[in-house]
């Protein structure tokens, strides 16, 4: 009697990495323009050329996905809003739009971060009613800075305000994210915003493990511009 075959399951196909998918996207080019970029790092944060590129690949998968030029939303290597590209010094328009260079966008990205730091090491006014919380550890306070990236400023300054109000510590992270709603985001935003800041300290980190000799392309001698 002939032995009945047995149906086994195929496997699944195993799920190729986005770090790995990205860093066959990035060339020499893209390489260097990130690691001039993180000059704009220093020893008093906790970001490093592993932020700006776990930051890349979220935003446009190492440049894959970067919309159209001269719109007003988010667009380019890095997905700036035309308004802060403009803040950063770059020129956006239909027929010359620096968020779609790789070596400008990489430098006003790495300027972006650097500010957000500048904002929340410090208390910094924001507006008449709204300051900012100091958050001196660098790797606490890099949470708010990708937030802020995410979602400006003002909206984790709010968050931080509301926490406050209510007797909480608004230096830490995971307490500050469950006020994003009061502070005005919808429910859908503040899941975005939470998802952002673990996805980035998470490509952040495995860009480390992968590539360990490059997370301190820093240089305290950079002059912002």
């Amino acid at each position: 009697m002939a032995k009945k075959k047995v149906n086994k399951k195929s496997k699944p196909p195993k799920k190729v990495s986005n770090i790995n998918t990205w860093l066959e996207r990035e060339t020499p080019h893209t390489q260097a323009a990130l690691e001039n970029a993180s000059r704009h790092f220093d020893d008093r944060d906790g970001l490093t050329v592993n932020t700006l590129e776990a930051i890349y690949g979220q935003e446009s998968s190492f440049g894959k996905n970067r919309r159209a030029r001269g719109i007003s939303g988010a667009a380019g290597d890095f997905q700036l809003e035309q308004a802060t590209a403009k803040r950063m010094g770059l020129a956006v328009g239909e027929k010359n739009d620096e968020r779609f260079d790789v070596d400008n966008a990489s430098a006003a990205a790495a300027k972006y971060l650097k500010t957000q730091d500048k904002i929340f090491v410090k208390k910094t006014t924001l507006s008449e009613n709204l300051s900012t919380s100091p958050v001196k550890d660098s790797e606490e306070r890099k949470k708010f800075v990708i937030a802020a990236f995410n979602a400006g400023e003002g909206r984790i300054a709010k968050a931080q305000s509301l926490e406050e109000a209510d007797g909480r510590n608004p230096t830490l992270w995971k307490d500050v994210k469950k006020y994003l709603e009061s502070a005005g985001a919808t429910a859908d935003k503040s899941k975005e915003i939470q998802e952002y800041v673990e996805n980035i300290l998470k490509y952040e980190f495995e860009f480390f493990k992968k590539i360990q000799g490059r997370q301190k392309c820093k240089s305290r001698d950079t002059k912002e511009g």
